[in-house]
């Protein structure tokens, strides 16, 4: 009855689920971040981390470390400790390995060793990672300065950057450290980084992504082509998520233009979300447009509901124009029930009366969604309302999602709400999966609720309770 029938919910796209009321998803509207999706963990996959732009004195001079430590705003102070630290590899890695180990903040001591190994990984990457090897405990400065190492190394020799963490890498470590390689690699020669890929038979969503995403940085079009020609599927469909972001990044009218129909949406619907999500948060207008020249189907009624979560977090009234003027039944429900989710964690009474004059059919989903994300964003007010207002099916949704939210820290409250529903049979599932709840957390008061409320229970509610007694209950 509660169920929503949205598809997957886009990483960028503003909604976390964060719980379930009787089957329908309960949402926290959250800040979206747009950027790189899937980057490599260590800062090798970026250009220069020493970023001297930050670091540098307006007297052109490098910062020392005393004058780095000095600085209060983060960012500059991170900058200025790698640029110190580049220059203090320049004149002497060792003694700028033993002035890193002086340092007493684990931040400032990561971003001056970020700075060495950026400079010493272009002279003696051997050396260097050889240190980083046999004299650093596991953890993040170790593998952060491994990556850094072998992109450096792969920017000049890759084989001998691959063949190193090969021979001296294993785990998760290796697996990153590869990536850190191809990220070098494919910044110097994208097809024969792609090339060597292939002929190793390694098909991992990181390392495929890594030659992906790099290559579309610099000829997305390739990146692309180089996608469709992977044989293994799964790797293939690694492969286009990265190279399509990068594009939607850069070019985005671009990027959509290559995809207008079944045929050239090799990936299907991820790839129609992944669009929507990242130049709906630009130009949503414009991305209206080329959802509404897609073939009727899953793609576009998902990339539809995408935008609509996307644009009603920065303009609701344009959204909810755009949601007025489609045609297509199937696509502007989608889009009304990601509207009404979005508005109701913003502004649920709003969202609320303009769902209450949309017909029944079409609002069912979107009143679901914005209930659950007011409970999960104002869970006191909306209980101040619905306690303010007789049991009815109208309001049988809010009290489930209100119920949903309390079933972890009050479970009593979860059940209060389950007994205020309107229909038998609703009101029998809800008690029924509330005391089962309760029982797996907290056996002795569940009991000792069932005792003292027995006799005042329905005659149906009883006969439930007894079936979830007999079953074997299993603790958290």
């Amino acid at each position: 009855m509660f169920s929503l029938r949205n598809g997957t919910l886009p990483a960028n796209a503003l909604l976390v689920v964060i719980g379930a009321a009787a089957g329908a998803g309960v949402t926290v509207l959250v800040s979206p971040i747009l950027g790189k999706r899937n980057e490599p963990r260590s800062l090798a996959a970026q250009e220069n981390p020493t970023v001297r732009s930050g670091g540098t004195f307006s007297n052109g001079k490098e910062p020392t470390v005393s004058e780095a430590l000095r600085i209060e705003d983060a960012i500059r102070r991170a900058a200025s400790l790698r640029e110190a630290g580049a220059g203090a590899a320049r004149r002497d890695p060792k003694a700028a390995l033993e002035s890193a180990d002086k340092l007493q903040s684990d931040q400032d001591k990561l971003e001056f060793l970020r700075g060495i190994y950026s400079e010493w990984s272009v002279n003696d990457p051997e050396s260097a990672l050889e240190h980083a090897k046999t004299s650093m405990t596991t953890g993040q400065a170790r593998s952060e300065v491994i990556g850094i190492a072998v992109n450096k190394w792969a920017a000049r020799d890759p084989r001998a950057a691959w063949m190193w963490t090969e021979e001296n890498l294993s785990g998760p470590l290796k697996e990153q450290a590869f990536a850190d390689v191809l990220v070098g690699w494919t910044r110097r020669s994208p097809e024969a980084a792609a090339d060597w890929l292939g002929a190793t038979g390694m098909n991992s969503q990181s390392l495929v992504g890594s030659v992906a995403r790099t290559w579309a940085e610099q000829d997305p079009k390739a990146a692309l082509a180089w996608a469709k020609s992977i044989p293994d599927k799964e790797a293939r469909q690694s492969a286009y998520i990265p190279v399509v972001s990068q594009w939607l990044v850069q070019k985005p009218a671009e990027a959509a233009a290559e995809f207008t129909d079944e045929a050239s949406l090799p990936d299907g619907a991820p790839i129609a979300i992944t669009i929507a999500d990242i130049w709906g948060t630009t130009d949503p207008a414009a991305t209206s447009e080329w959802i509404a020249s897609l073939p009727e189907g899953a793609s576009k009624e998902q990339a539809a509901a995408t935008l609509a979560t996307v644009w009603a977090a920065s303009d609701i009234n344009a959204a909810v124009s755009w949601a007025s003027n489609l045609t297509n039944p199937d696509v502007r429900e989608q889009v009304i029930t990601h509207i009404g989710t979005s508005w109701g964690a913003i502004e649920p009474d709003a969202a609320l009366a303009w769902l209450n004059t949309l017909p029944p059919a079409l609002a069912a989903d979107g009143i679901i969604g914005a209930f659950n994300s007011w409970a999960a964003t104002d869970a006191q007010r909306l209980r101040d309302w619905v306690d303010s207002n007789p049991p009815s099916a109208s309001l049988d949704v809010a009290r489930m999602a209100l119920a949903e939210v309390y079933s972890d820290s009050d479970v009593q409250s979860s059940m209060d709400l389950a007994f205020q529903l309107s229909s038998a049979t609703n009101r029998d599932n809800a008690i029924s999966r509330y005391y089962k709840h309760w029982m797996k957390t907290d056996e002795a008061s569940a009991s000792a609720w069932l005792t003292q409320n027995w006799s005042a229970l329905d005659v149906s509610t009883r006969q439930r309770l007894t079936m979830e007694n007999q079953r074997r209950v299993v603790r958290k």
